[in-house]
């Protein structure tokens, strides 16, 4: 079967196969990543429409956080203290900067809240509003610890471990992407930080686009079988070719 493989008609339908089979594999590629994309805008747009609700009934301090609370809109109600710390090389935009970390001391549980107030390009601290505030945010866990060493206001990643020894009282285990700040009635500026959009959350795929990403792989496939079936049908017509019948002369002709 290898003879007739390497035969140039199969070698050059070969490549054409595997010009298809790529183009195949890169559209399911093209639509995996759709089905991932249409998946997560479907749960951002759900956890939008659902209305933001006191942290507190998600959140218990130093207990786990709850996996279902990723993304929720909450409000806290508090005052910011001292303890403000930088986290650094935060991109937005495409440019590094370093994300703003402040503790709320919530009113009603007295605990305290990390809120993430905002993005700056320089390393600054710029006071946070004082006394009373509603913050509206979107929850998130602590970060993973980073390695290396940095400046006692600056740390490698929202790392919550570092933090409740820092900040005195209670701490939730999690932080909120700050979208709103207000006291009383009236919204607060965030400048001279810029609010950080939520991170999107990890969802699963679209059924309809992974099932099209799925088909796309299948005709690949398809693509680089029927070339092994043509070559092997080629090569079975080769191997059983009925030989060719010869005649016989059985004597001289009775006429001489």
């Amino acid at each position: 079967m290898l003879r007739t493989a390497i035969k140039p008609k199969w070698l050059a339908l070969l490549v054409l196969a595997a010009l298809i089979a790529i183009a195949f594999v890169q559209l399911g590629r093209w639509q995996l990543g759709v089905a991932h994309d249409r998946a997560r805008a479907a749960a951002i747009e759900a956890a939008g429409k659902e209305p933001a609700v006191e942290v507190t009934t998600l959140l218990v301090p130093h207990a786990q956080f709850p996996p279902a609370a990723s993304g929720r809109m909450v409000t806290a109600r508090g005052t910011y203290v001292a303890g403000q710390v930088l986290v650094t090389s935060r991109l937005l935009s495409g440019v590094t900067g370093y994300w703003v970390i402040t503790p709320l001391r919530l009113r009603d549980s007295g605990a305290i809240f990390p809120v993430l107030r905002g993005w700056s390009q320089e390393p600054i601290l710029p006071d946070p509003p004082a006394g009373e505030v509603v913050v509206t945010a979107s929850l998130a866990p602590g970060e993973s610890p980073t390695e290396g060493s940095y400046p006692a206001d600056q740390l490698g990643s929202v790392d919550l471990s570092i933090l409740v020894n820092r900040w005195p009282g209670d701490l939730y285990n999690a932080f909120g992407f700050a979208q709103r700040e207000q006291r009383g009635a009236t919204a607060m500026d965030p400048a001279p930080l810029t609010h950080v959009p939520p991170p999107r959350p990890d969802t699963g795929l679209n059924g309809r686009n992974a099932a099209y990403a799925l088909q796309w792989w299948v005709f690949a496939a398809f693509a680089l079988v029927m070339w092994v079936k043509m070559v092997q049908a080629d090569h079975r017509g080769v191997g059983t070719r009925p030989p060719v019948p010869t005649i016989e002369r059985t004597g001289a002709s009775k006429q001489d």
